[in-house]
């Protein structure tokens, strides 16, 4: 038996040797994830960093980019949004420290937007064994238990995982929610369901996120024909498009006026009934106050073909006047 498993002989020295590593294993738990502090320091420069820069059912399958969603970083307060598919792993590959987290944001209830929200929640609360930071999310995630009773910091136990949030916020639109210094605007957003992106305020800053919406609601076709975009059309496309219409016009409002928007823009003209296209946004941004805008939730077409996401950013560029890029999962953006 002992060839078998290739196990010493003395199994005295085993047995010690393993009760030496667990009780080494469960004192550096403790003073690793358990002691109240992040795992590394903070870092006080304000940036924004993507752990994935897909969206789709396709992608998320596929991982053709991943779709672990965003962290925003500022002095002092750190979010995560969307934490979808991924998003430990990206965290961790890209050495960004979940438990230094304040805040998990979910814009609505479909998988490569919340499927991670329970992991990176426990990162933020230390293994579970804090009482600290904010969920913010539709009602109807906590309702239905996409987050979990346990995730939500209900049923916590005395033992070692009594903690979790220290506050879950159901999401309203245009009622802003404060978060210390930093203050989160939620704005409907038109996909299905409840869903909201928002605009996020600090000294001044304005960084808007779209989520998954719907924004162009007419466009007149190159023969001059008004067409509605609706679920009726083959895959909600913009076919052969002239002229945007009619579009959102509390969306444009509101995101026209920020600083940094980060857009969720599927493809270019298809799934407009439930998608903010790439021809929408171009409406979006032309004129706009945004000075940067980081496009993401892309369809894995973009990145099946090689170098085809960075030509959309720069048709978009180019058409509405606004710096576009779609950026590189993992590299941090100065805010």
């Amino acid at each position: 038996m002992n060839e078998q498993y290739d196990l010493p002989e003395d199994l005295d020295a085993l047995d010690e040797r393993l009760r030496r590593v667990a009780l080494e294993t469960v004192q550096t738990d403790a003073r690793k994830w358990f002691s109240g502090e992040p795992r590394q320091p903070r870092d006080p420069n304000p940036w924004i960093c993507f752990l994935g820069t897909g969206g789709s059912p396709r992608c998320m399958l596929t991982q053709s980019a991943r779709t672990g969603g965003f962290m925003i970083n500022l002095p002092g307060f750190a979010l995560h949004t969307d934490p979808g598919p991924g998003a430990i792993l990206q965290a961790n590959r890209f050495n960004l420290d979940p438990t230094a987290l304040d805040a998990v944001f979910v814009s609505h209830a479909h998988t490569d937007h919340y499927t991670e929200a329970n992991t990176m929640i426990e990162a933020m609360c230390r293994m579970m064994s804090q009482r600290r930071g904010y969920v913010l999310a539709p009602g109807e995630i906590f309702e239905h238990n996409y987050i979990s009773p346990f995730h939500q910091g209900q049923g916590t136990t005395t033992g070692p995982y009594r903690g979790g949030p220290a506050s879950t916020l159901s999401l309203r639109n245009n009622q802003p929610v404060a978060l210390g210094e930093v203050t989160l605007t939620p704005h409907t957003a038109y996909h299905g369901g409840e869903n909201y992106g928002y605009v996020l305020e600090y000294q001044g800053l304005k960084i808007g996120y779209t989520s998954d919406t719907n924004y162009v609601r007419a466009y007149r076709d190159t023969d001059g024909q008004i067409q509605e975009v609706s679920s009726a059309n083959r895959f909600g496309e913009l076919h052969n498009v002239a002229q945007i219409v009619e579009v959102r016009e509390d969306l444009k409002e509101i995101y026209s006026q920020v600083d940094i928007l980060v857009a969720n823009v599927t493809l270019l003209n298809m799934w407009g009934h439930r998608h903010l296209t790439g021809y929408g946004l171009i409406d979006l941004l032309t004129g706009s106050k945004v000075r940067q805008c980081y496009i993401t939730h892309l369809d894995s077409a973009y990145f099946t073909n090689p170098g085809l996401a960075n030509d959309l950013a720069t048709l978009i560029t180019r058409r509405s006047g606004v710096n576009c890029k779609v950026p590189v999962e993992g590299d941090k953006y100065e805010l």
